[in-house]
C-alpha cells in the first residue's frame, strides 16, 4: 500500500467470564490480519499472519497494540466504504471453550476496545467443541 494512505489505529482486548463479571487472567490472545487490498490489488497481510500474541493481565486486558489501517480521510470518498482495516481475533484460555472474533475495525488514531467473553468447559468438553447453545465465532457486520 502506498505510504500516503497507511496509518495507525491501536487494539487492546478484554477477557472476561461470568457474562463479563470476572476478569480472564493470562488468557491467550493472537490478532491476525485479515485479507488487506492496496489500491494496485496488493495484498499486505493474509488471515494466516499472526500479528501479536498476547496475555491478559490479572484484569483480563492485554496490553493496547498499534495496527496499521487506512487514513481517515478516505472515509470522505464515496468510492470508499471501509476506512478502517479488519483483525481477526482467537481467544484461548485453560477451562474455556475458544473464541473467535472475525473483521473487527481498526480505524486511523482511535483506540478499538474487542470484549470477550469465555465461557467455561463442560465437563469432558474439548476447548474446540461447539459451545451448547451458542456460537464461537463472532463476526462483526459488513456494514
Amino acid at each position: 500500500m502506498n505510504n500516503q494512505s497507511e496509518e495507525i489505529g491501536f487494539l487492546a482486548v478484554n477477557v472476561k467470564t461470568a457474562n463479563g463479571a470476572l476478569p480472564v487472567e493470562n488468557a491467550n490472545v493472537a490478532i491476525y490480519g485479515t485479507a488487506l487490498e492496496s489500491e494496485t490489488g496488493d495484498t499486505n497481510l493474509s488471515s494466516s499472519d499472526v500479528i501479536f500474541n498476547l496475555k491478559t493481565d490479572k484484569s483480563g486486558k492485554t496490553q493496547t497494540v498499534a495496527l496499521p489501517t487506512v487514513a481517515k480521510e478516505l472515509s470522505l470518498s464515496p468510492d470508499n466504504n471501509k476506512p478502517y482495516w479488519r483483525y481477526n481475533i482467537y481467544v484461548t484460555s485453560n477451562g474455556y471453550y475458544d473464541s473467535t472474533y472475525l473483521n473487527v475495525p481498526v480505524f486511523q488514531g482511535i483506540t478499538s476496545l474487542q470484549e470477550v467473553v469465555l465461557i467455561p468447559l463442560s465437563e469432558f468438553a474439548s476447548p474446540t467443541d461447539p459451545i451448547p447453545n451458542s456460537q464461537r465465532r463472532y463476526i462483526e457486520s459488513s456494514n
